[in-house]
This record gives structure tokens, C-alpha cells and sequence, in this order.
């Protein structure tokens, strides 16, 4: 996460000093869509101006705000490195309206413009609230059900083994599920380049281990361990 949140603030930082009066043009979103006579109501010396101070504070910004909450908890500062430049673009949007003198038309698609990324940073936020909590498993008579975001159901009779253990496969990268803070769920590529199902708090170990005939799936929760889940399964797969 923090290597990620670097490069994030290193791009930020670094269009604080790409984008000019003269490139603004070419660069700019909205700006560099604008008929000659539109760009010629726009303020675009002060307007840079204000974009470069925006993005040279955002680019610093991120990356101090990360390193901080860090300190404290990997799931709150995943939730600021993605939250917080998107709303911040909100603000960018909004301010920068200011510098714009030209028809209302235009005003319209700055407002649309703030709504789209209002709802971006909505629909990432359910996600992470999604996401950054324990998956679940409940045993009915046929079948185990993981609970929660990128869950599964697996009837009984195809449970083949499982057990607790103390590591992970080596991933190499997510192949479809999520990631962020102390979680994972989903589906993920191995250094081997096997595909494994991890639905793990990385804080609540060792592992529940389960392998069906295709699937090999590893399970931790800070509300249950391991070896208790363990001996429910044993008592569930009993005859």
C-alpha cells in the first residue's frame, strides 16, 4: 500500500509542475475540449495557477496522510489514499468553476462533472465498508457459505480437506476480489500461478485451510479462530 500510495502522490506532485498557460490546452480535462472562444473566457494564467498549488499540496498531502494513519491502522489509511483525492477533485471542480466567465451550458458540465465524481466516491466508499470487514462461514446440512463481499457457497460432499496453517501462498496479484488495509476476498494469482481464494483479516492468523476438488481457499476472521472453525468443521463433516 505504501509503495502505491508514493506513486500516487509522485503523480500528483509532478502536475504541479507539468501543466502551463501554454500546455493547458492539451493537458487540462474540460479545458482542452473548449471551442477557441470558449478557452478565451477563461482565466487559464490564474486558473494553472491554482491548479498546480492544488496538486503540488494533494501530491504531499496523500502521501503524509498515508504514512500517518499507517501508524494507527493499514484500513484507515487505505480508506484516506482513495477517499481523499477523490473528494479533494470534487473541491478542485468546484473552484476552478470560478475562473470561467462563459455560458451557463458550460457551468452545467462542471455541476455534472462533481456529481460523477460524487458517486465514484461513493460507490469506492461502499466498497471499502464492504470490504474491510470479516467475511463469515456458516454450515448448513449440505453446504458451507462465506459470507460477505466476493463470497462463495461449496456443498458438503465437495469439501475434500482442511486444516490450520500458519502461511499464505506467495500471491503474486489479485485476479478478481479486493484488497485493501488488513483484507483480502476474492480470487488471487500465486507466484506459481495458481488461482487460491483468500478471505482473510491479515491481523487474525493462523489460517482455516479448505480444498474442494478445484478450489483451495484460506479463511481467518478476528471473530472466530482458526482451530475453533476447524472443530466445527471436523464435527460437520462427521458422518
Amino acid at each position: 500500500m505504501l509503495t502505491v500510495a508514493l506513486i500516487i502522490s509522485l503523480v500528483l506532485f509532478s502536475l504541479g509542475f507539468i501543466v502551463t498557460p501554454g500546455n493547458a490546452k492539451y493537458l487540462v480535462s474540460g479545458y482542452n475540449m473548449m471551442s477557441e472562444a470558449d478557452r478565451a473566457k477563461m482565466d487559464i494564467v490564474s486558473y494553472v495557477k491554482f491548479f498546480n498549488r492544488f496538486h503540488l499540496f494533494l501530491g504531499v498531502s496523500v502521501l503524509t496522510g498515508v504514512l500517518l494513519l499507517n501508524i494507527f491502522s493499514a484500513n484507515w489509511a487505505t480508506v484516506f489514499m482513495i477517499m481523499y483525492p477523490l473528494l479533494a477533485y470534487v473541491y478542485m471542480i468546484a473552484v476552478g468553476n470560478r475562473y470561467y466567465t462563459g455560458t451557463s451550458g458550460q457551468r452545467v458540465g462542471t455541476y455534472i462533472a462533481m456529481a460523477i465524481m460524487i458517486v465514484v466516491a461513493v460507490g469506492a466508499g461502499f466498497l471499502m465498508f464492504a470490504g474491510m470487514k470479516d467475511s463469515e462461514i456458516f454450515l448448513t446440512t449440505g453446504a458451507l457459505e462465506v459470507k460477505g463481499l466476493s463470497g462463495m457457497k461449496i456443498a458438503r460432499d465437495d469439501v475434500t480437506y482442511f486444516s490450520v496453517t500458519d502461511s499464505l501462498p506467495d500471491i503474486s496479484s489479485k485476479a478478481n476480489g479486493f484488497a485493501g488495509g488488513e483484507y483480502k476476498k476474492g480470487s488471487f494469482k500465486t507466484d506459481d500461478g495458481r488461482i487460491v481464494k483468500l478471505y482473510i483479516n491479515k491481523k487474525s492468523h493462523p489460517y482455516l485451510l479448505i480444498k474442494t476438488g478445484k478450489d483451495e481457499i484460506y479463511f481467518s476472521s478476528g471473530e472466530i479462530s482458526a482451530a475453533e472453525l476447524y472443530n466445527q468443521l471436523k464435527a460437520w463433516k462427521s458422518p
